[in-house]
């Protein structure tokens, strides 16, 4: 990850794993996960420089990243596997992550009323907006017919966020012709 994306990106403040050494000197930019039972009080589950939660990378969490780092990496995204003039990803790899995979397992009248589907790291909608989901309530949306890149980065781990209140902002913000 580190050769392939963040070096060439530039993305100075992303990991794939929460290491402390990695870390040192960036801790205190880090926020705490919060959490809550049952609607009981919101109570620190994790604080930066605690062990992470799994011992692993695995690939199904543990991107450490700042809004500006993954805003380049959305950018990416959106520009196609281009980011400052440099070719990151191919187009066809782009295209094929953001493009529905596994619309082929629903029948056709499924398949109309579904709305979302899987992409190679990406949920993908009918209407070709991308987005990923973060454990800790994190979400990003990119929108390449409108060249749009939504984030939201919380820290609440297990509840309700923002980010669909957010994105239907977003979306009302917008004057279409």
């Amino acid at each position: 990850m580190k050769e392939q994306l963040y070096q060439p990106l530039g993305m100075a403040d992303s990991y794939h794993h929460e290491v402390a050494e990695k870390l040192e000197g960036k801790l205190n930019r880090m926020g705490v996960v919060y959490a809550r039972s049952r609607g009981g009080p919101w109570r620190p589950a994790w604080k930066p420089g605690d062990p992470p939660d799994y011992p692993f990378v695995r690939a199904s969490g543990g991107m450490i990243s700042t809004a500006w780092d993954y805003a380049i990496f959305c950018q990416m995204f959106l520009n196609g596997g281009i980011y400052n003039g440099n070719q990151i990803l191919q187009p066809e790899t782009v295209e094929t992550m953001t493009s529905p995979q596994t619309a082929h397992i629903y029948t056709p009248r499924e398949l109309e009323r579904q709305s979302n589907f899987y992409g190679y790291g990406w949920n993908v909608s009918k209407d070709g907006v991308f987005s990923h989901g973060g454990s800790d309530g994190t979400y990003a949306w990119v929108d390449p017919n409108r060249k749009i890149i939504g984030l939201v980065f919380t820290q609440c781990r297990g509840a309700r966020t923002p980010r669909a209140k957010f994105k239907e902002l977003i979306e009302a913000s917008i004057i279409s012709p």
